[in-house]
């Protein structure tokens, strides 16, 4: 039985890790993760990632595979997590309204892992439009599910199978970088020399301590308390959203029934080293491109462009954690994201170098949301945010009769002078008067998730030639050898997540020396050929501005 220690100032504190009879434990969702759970009821925003790669056959032997799978799940709690809402449990400190994150250390971790593991025959266009349109896979009771796809499997050991891994976890317990480093610890694991035995002698030894459970970012986020300073914060907060302005929105009709697509597209090594080439002579990365070639791409795709004068307005988010506070837990499992936004003109830029100039609009804009120590704010501004999109989202699960008190509340309200400038903050927050919301409207979503062959090291996945490929095999590796072999090859990676009617999400990272953009979209959710043409029109920018010559 795994064995649990804790400490009692963590007990102490409402949002860590709980436990009523030392063994199960059990903390709420703090407000990003709430706010990210409540619509994951019906699937939406649930992440999977695929890649493709090629093996050598005898480290892809099921068992192999649950075996490794359960240690990689055994170093990630909320991986084998559950979510609760259960009164029945007659636990005083749960409530039923409030979800909880509970985490019981399993009593045979292969089994479990073995129930959220399938084996398939599927290629990559069914896995994605399987999991994008069909039934949820995930639950409150299975927080993490993994496929391996293959249409042949050689049977002499030494020769290589073609495979698709399918691993996909709800987004409100981490992100596209969690499911990115997983897969990666996954397959150096399955291509390690680590015996079966060794693996199972491991997974027996299993202990935990209540310090190797990882916290929500908001509690690992320190902001100075004094009243001084959360004023100062409040404001810079308003003022960020006062001057974030977007008129431009994609055109969105629901013609038919949701239907979900995922596309994509790579660029040649040659043309991706171009593309590299230009943007480090302009000083700028492809993220910064990418968000000018969207300006471009909606101005030569959209016939009503130059009708709205407002900027185009995007959002993209921010990885918080070089800004939380240290924690014992190693896991990468857990949600540290915060969202800020990109304005750019809403004119097409004129020339190459206005379009240059956008580029650096965007690194600016960057730079000053999330430039270390020269955003003083930024800590606050992410408890800002998570607090507000946590109050949006109870407000829709809230029953008619608190909408009709609050509808009342807020008309007693409007009939009170409204503020007229951002110093009127404090006399406003004083004399409850609530604030108007920004004149702002996003085109999409933007996820820059960088270069991923940082993360999937090749050569992670080789081992010394004359090691044995039978994974039971525990012979010691001559000290002489010096020469690996590839046991793991992988040829393409890709995320994405489920999308509610009329969702648009893209994404770009790059890999194996190429430059990829995907595309998550409904294809009956807008009008016809809106994205379609925007989709080309990105292409045909990427191509003019980023590798055709100067």
């Amino acid at each position: 039985m795994t064995s649990f220690s804790s400490q009692k100032n963590t007990e102490l504190h409402n949002n860590h890790w709980r436990s009523h009879n030392n063994r199960d434990w059990f903390r709420p969702l703090e407000d990003s993760e709430y706010a990210y759970y409540v619509p994951s009821k019906t699937g939406l925003n649930d992440m999977f990632l695929h890649a493709s790669f090629t093996a050598k056959t005898a480290v892809m032997d099921p068992s192999r595979i649950a075996l490794c799978w359960a240690t990689v799940r055994s170093e990630h709690p909320l991986l084998m997590a559950k979510v609760i809402r259960d009164k029945n449990l007659k636990i005083p400190e749960i409530s039923e309204d409030q979800p909880y994150f509970w985490f019981s250390p399993p009593t045979d971790p292969v089994k479990e892992a073995e129930e959220c593991l399938v084996s398939a025959h599927s290629s990559k266009e069914e896995l994605i439009s399987n999991y994008l349109n069909g039934p949820r896979t995930l639950s409150d009771e299975r927080m993490s599910y993994l496929v391996i796809s293959t249409s042949t499997v050689p049977q002499v050991s030494d020769e290589e199978g073609t495979y698709d891994l399918f691993m996909c976890a709800p987004h409100f317990i981490g992100d596209g970088a969690s499911l990115h480093q997983c897969t990666h610890d996954l397959l150096t694991l399955l291509s390690s020399t680590r015996s079966n035995d060794e693996l199972k002698r491991s997974l027996m030894q299993a202990t935990y301590s209540v310090n190797e459970l990882p916290l929500g970012f908001e509690s690992r986020l320190s902001v100075p308390s004094n009243q001084f300073a959360r004023a100062a914060a409040k404001i810079n907060y308003l003022q960020i959203m006062h001057n974030e302005i977007g008129g431009h929105t994609l055109r969105r009709s629901q013609r038919l029934s949701q239907e979900t697509k995922f596309i994509e597209v790579s660029f040649s090594e040659s043309c991706t080293a171009k593309i590299l080439s230009k943007c480090k002579q302009h000083s700028v990365t492809v993220n910064h491109a990418l968000f000018a070639l969207c300006n471009v791409a909606w101005g030569q795709s959209n016939l009503d462009f130059g009708k709205i004068r407002e900027p185009i307005m995007m959002y993209t988010a921010l990885n918080l954690r070089a800004h939380l506070d240290p924690h014992p837990a190693s896991t990468y499992w857990f949600l540290a994201l915060t969202y800020f936004n990109i304005v750019l003109p809403s004119y097409v830029p004129p020339t190459l170098a206005a379009f240059w100039g956008r580029t650096k609009s965007v690194k600016r804009q960057i730079r000053k949301i999330a430039g270390g120590g020269k955003a003083p704010f930024l800590k606050a501004r992410a408890l800002e945010s998570a607090r507000t999109r946590a109050k949006r989202v109870r407000g829709m699960t809230k029953s008619a009769t608190e909408k009709e008190t609050e509808k009342k509340s807020e008309a007693s309200q409007s009939a009170l002078p409204q503020p007229t400038s951002i110093n009127d903050v404090q006399l406003a927050s004083a004399s409850g008067i609530k604030l108007p919301p920004a004149p702002s409207a996003a085109l999409f979503g933007v996820s820059l998730i960088g270069n991923l062959d940082n993360v999937y090291t090749q050569s992670s996945y080789s081992r010394p030639p004359s090691y044995s490929a039978s994974p039971t095999d525990t012979r010691p590796v001559s000290s002489q050898e010096s020469i690996s072999s590839q046991i793991i090859t992988i040829h393409n990676v890709a995320t994405a997540s489920r999308q509610k009617p009329g969702g648009f999400l893209l994404l770009g990272h790059t890999f194996n020396k190429k430059l990829w953009l995907h595309l998550c979209y409904d294809v009956n959710g807008f009008e016809e050929g809106h994205i379609e043409r925007f989709w080309e029109s990105l292409q045909d920018a990427a191509d003019e501005l980023l590798v055709g010559d100067e």
